[in-house]
């Protein structure tokens, strides 16, 4: 009996040594697995001709998206991977026949990780030869994001030796490799010749461009490797193609409302409708809002929109009847807010607004009125600034206000019922807001002087700071452009300079399948600004699509 209990917990202990799990404890493990090159078959062999080749690593590993792991040139089958505790053994189909004098590389991506934390191999490349020689030709470069020009990373920069447009969406690549966080690629062991060369962000990792959500960056002309050829480095600019316009969603919103959701922001939509009276309409990103006349409340409405190149004929079915509109509401009340002595005051309401008594408002100065207290109250002593409220001209959801107000003060700003009122004629509650203007000495300008601009060419220019936009203009037909920006906060800002080469006031993004590269895109850090400070920046763009900035 305790040689039986005996043998037992021996086994256990064995069984818990052949099976590695996490620790607990300790630093967390980051390092990759290592190849062991005295036991694994030997890298870079010439006249090999192999039915399997064995890697081994320094560790316990796993075998994970083995559809990353590329041969190239491409084979007719498919090698078969299997892994087993610390080694990956590769065999290929007995009726695959290798070309002569060629040299092969087996990309292994990421599909190799260490077995307890998943880090996978860096840069594992196992090469061989059919012939006496190893092709040492190699192609380096960048790949980056057109949007902000940073590096980008895990992209696959794709070789082919067929220059057809739809090579990439077909067939796999001949050769291959992987960007890392500096977006630098090298693609190693390349055969003289000519080559397509694409940069995909592969999704699916399928090494094929069939996603409208993929990244794709590609070069014009066929790219040429030979030995007595000039290295090259090759940049490659990486986009997210715009898709074709579609409906994705419609519904009846609300009392006098439809909303169509598209699939990405439209450039604009025009309706069509006999049933209903459109009374408004408004585009917020990818949501297109439809206000129209339901006095009749009709049991339902057709309608026509046309947006960019699509045409959609819509039936709404009204089962579900709205008696009342929404109410209208302030939707930025809580919002911090400051403005420059020059500046204004913007209320930003749910929906669409039309003035209605304008003698409903005051701006009163130096009052210590609690939000909790009544502002509708006559007071002899209030201290009344005049105001100047107008409907946004681009966003009629926005009431604008101005006045001379005297910096460094503080007020508070009461708009009373009925001041503002809906498509509806749902009039507003009490708004209250309290308003500090700060000292003019605080707030800085930048002055951008742009020079070398094509005189032909439309160009969009927006000053950011952070992700938010500022200030943009639209300028054409001119060389030079000098820009001031005023009332800025101190901080860091940037300027982008997007050529809209075909002046439609927006950036596009390029479509691969009408071979639409993106509209130049150019970003510049300005200098820091400092209060009460006039900033001069001096920005150069040049004839080789390159651009500087003149400190």
């Amino acid at each position: 009996m305790k040689n039986i209990i005996l043998t037992f917990f021996v086994s256990l202990l064995l069984y818990a040594c052949a099976n590695p799990g996490a620790l607990s404890g300790g630093k967390k493990d980051t390092t990759p697995p290592q190849l062991d090159t005295i036991k694994s078959t030997p890298n870079f062999k010439t006249n090999f001709r192999p039915e399997k080749i064995t890697l081994y690593f320094d560790e316990w590993i796993s075998l994970k998206q083995k559809n990353q792991i590329f041969v190239s040139p491409p084979l007719t089958k498919k090698i078969d991977v299997t892994q087993r505790g610390k080694h990956v053994d590769i065999k290929f189909d007995k009726e695959d026949t290798l070309k002569a004098n060629t040299t092969y590389n087996i990309n292994f991506g990421k599909s190799i990780v260490d077995f307890t934390e998943g880090n996978p191999t860096q840069d594992l490349l196992y090469v061989f030869s059919t012939g006496n020689t190893i092709d040492s030709l190699e192609l380096r470069g960048t790949v980056t994001n057109s949007e902000d020009n940073k590096p980008l990373k895990d992209i696959f920069v794709m070789l082919y030796k067929i220059n057809k447009d739809s090579i990439v969406t077909k067939s796999k690549p001949y050769y291959t490799a992987v960007s890392d966080k500096q977006g630098n690629f090298k693609i190693k062991h390349i055969k003289e010749g000519h080559y397509k060369l694409f940069a995909l962000g592969d999704e699916n990792n399928n090494y094929l461009y069939d996603l409208e959500t993929e990244k794709i960056g590609y070069i014009d002309t066929m790219v040429h490797i030979f030995y007595d050829s000039i290295p090259r480095k090759t940049d490659i600019k990486m986009f997210t193609p715009i898709p074709d316009l579609r409906i994705i969603e419609n519904a009846v919103a609300g009392y006098g409302k439809i909303k169509i959701v598209y699939n990405r922001e439209p450039l604009a939509v025009n309706i069509n409708s006999s049933s209903v009276n459109v009374l408004d309409k408004k585009i917020q990103k990818d949501s297109f809002l439809i206000f129209y006349d339901n006095t009749e409340n009709p049991d339902s409405i057709l309608m026509v929109l046309e947006a960019e190149n699509t045409i959609d004929s819509l039936k709404f079915k009204l089962r579900k009847k709205f008696s009342t509109p929404d109410s209208l509401l302030v939707i930025n009340e809580n919002e911090d807010t400051k403005i420059h002595p020059d500046g204004e005051i913007n209320i930003k309401f749910n929906q669409p607004i039309l003035l209605d008594n304008t003698t409903k408002i005051e701006m009163i100065e130096n009052t210590e009125i609690s939000k909790n207290d009544t502002i509708s109250t006559p007071d002899t002593n209030k201290i009344l600034v005049d105001v100047n409220a107008v409907i946004d001209s681009t966003d009629n959801g926005i009431l604008k206000i101005s006045g001379k107000w005297k910096e460094d003060k503080k007020y508070t700003l009461a708009i009373y019922p009925e001041y503002v009122k809906s498509l509806f004629d749902m009039p507003n509650d009490t708004i209250q807001i309290d308003v500090t203007v700060e000292k003019r000495e605080i707030f800085g300008i930048i002055n951008c002087n742009l020079d070398s601009l094509n005189n032909e060419m439309s160009y969009i220019i927006t000053l950011k700071k952070g992700n938010t936009i500022i200030e943009q203009t639209y300028i054409h037909n001119t060389g030079k452009k000098i820009i001031q920006y005023k009332k800025l906060r101190p901080g860091k800002y940037q300027l982008e300079i997007i050529e809209d080469s075909n002046s439609n006031k927006r950036w596009d993004l390029g479509n691969y399948y009408r071979r639409e590269k993106p509209e130049k895109k150019y970003v510049f850090e300005l200098n820091e600004l400092k209060s009460n400070w006039v900033q001069d920046e001096e920005i150069i763009l040049m004839k080789n699509d390159t651009a500087k900035i003149v400190k």
